[in-house]
């Protein structure tokens, strides 16, 4: 049976495009939709970090108030184009006439739903994390109960408004339904990159996790944007934790985020530290080929750590903590720590640098991307959901 053509607009309240993990899962996304013959619209903000030619059609807010940010988090700028997008998507949507409209994270879900196209479009929300955990990453200690308690009501509101909600993994579909959301209405379905850049460029990890010719002191790489809710913090402390027990690691940041405050951070707990620009996912997983290790250390419930399908394609080694692995039972192919204290962490990062099977390790966890989270794999599972929402199924 042949599969309908859907016209699909798609909102996202961010820069667009970027090396951020909601970025490339979203450029995946839509790349992967237009190759399964859809055609493919895309809304965001007015800039990005580098210029791209999709194979969907990309539309971007006006340039106004200026904007340049990369970062996630709340700010007067983004209020307002948040206001701005809400009359864009009806617009778009008059004028496109779409099937569907598939609205990414709070943002671009408030401006849809709360204030709905008229006549009204069938409305798929997608939730890439749980706003009750995580913004009150973004603020001062003293608004992190106004925040959270916000937060909640997002969690709750924007999937009720919705006709379908789609989280990126169970932990997060879990936490939206204890918020109060409809479990007949929330479903999962995880997302996907393109892996064929990952396996052009990523070296395998050798059998002997320690050769006699390489330094002995180990790299553990982090990969990603430095916010709050990454938990640099964490992956600190634990560092310092290895040194009494006669390991004298080094924490190296592959990042485009302002590396300034975690390298201060780890020069007073004295943990050598260093940065590297992401640049090219080739230029980051060149980097990444040369760690020992690469810690995924969210210390939020919900969302995917997009990074992790990157790290297990890549056949790098894998610590993660509680938060990180999610429920996406990744236990087999990675080092999950006990808890989220520094000291787990800590234990689950010398189990990764002693491990003698890494090497089978690093080979079930390619599999597992490849069969999981690849971009195609995907495409499919949203593309049902989209076909059912339109009315096509």
């Amino acid at each position: 049976m042949s599969v309908p053509r859907l016209r699909i607009l798609e909102v996202a309240a961010l820069p667009f495009p970027s090396r951020q993990g909601t970025q490339v899962m979203l450029h995946a996304l839509c790349d992967g939709l237009a190759g399964r013959g859809h055609d493919v619209h895309l809304l965001t903000y007015a800039h990005g970090a580098f210029d791209l030619v999709p194979r969907y059609t990309l539309h971007r807010l006006r340039d106004f108030p200026r904007f340049r940010s990369l970062r996630s988090g709340p700010s007067w700028r983004r209020a307002a184009l948040d206001l701005s997008l809400a009359a864009e998507i009806r617009r778009l949507a008059g004028k496109l006439s779409p099937d569907v409209l598939h609205v990414h994270n709070v943002e671009a879900a408030a401006a849809a739903l709360l204030v709905p196209p008229r006549p009204r479009l069938p409305c798929v929300f997608h939730s890439h994390n749980v706003m009750e955990d995580e913004l009150p990453t973004y603020v001062e200690p003293l608004l992190r109960g106004p925040a959270r308690a916000f937060g909640r009501w997002l969690d709750r509101a924007l999937p009720r408004h919705a006709d379908l909600t789609l989280a990126v993994s169970d932990a997060t579909r879990g936490a939206l339904i204890r918020a109060g959301g409809d479990p007949a209405r929330i479903v999962t379905t995880e997302p996907g990159i393109d892996l064929a850049d990952v396996a052009s460029v990523a070296a395998p990890v050798p059998s002997d996790p320690r050769p006699a010719t390489r330094d002995p002191r180990p790299v553990i790489g982090h990969v990603g944007n430095l916010d709050a809710y990454q938990g640099l913090d964490l992956v600190v402390q634990a560092l310092a934790r290895l040194r009494p027990c006669g390991v004298d690691p080094e924490l190296v940041l592959i990042t485009e985020s302002d590396p300034s405050p975690v390298l201060s951070m780890a020069a007073r707990a004295g943990v050598r530290a260093r940065s590297v620009a992401h640049g090219p996912p080739e230029y980051a997983l060149r980097a990444l080929a040369a760690c020992d290790a690469a810690v995924v250390a969210r210390t939020v419930r919900g969302g995917f750590p997009i990074k992790l399908a990157v790290l297990l394609a890549a056949g790098v080694p894998v610590v993660a903590t509680p938060a990180a692995a999610g429920g996406l039972g990744i236990d087999d192919v990675a080092h999950v720590a006990g808890d989220a204290s520094p000291e787990a962490l800590a234990r689950a990062i010398r189990a990764a640098l002693a491990d003698p099977g890494r090497a089978e390790r690093a080979e079930r966890g390619r599999r597992m991307a490849r069969d999981r989270w690849s971009a195609q794999a995907a495409a499919a599972r949203v593309e049902r959901e989209l076909i059912r929402v339109a009315g096509h199924s």
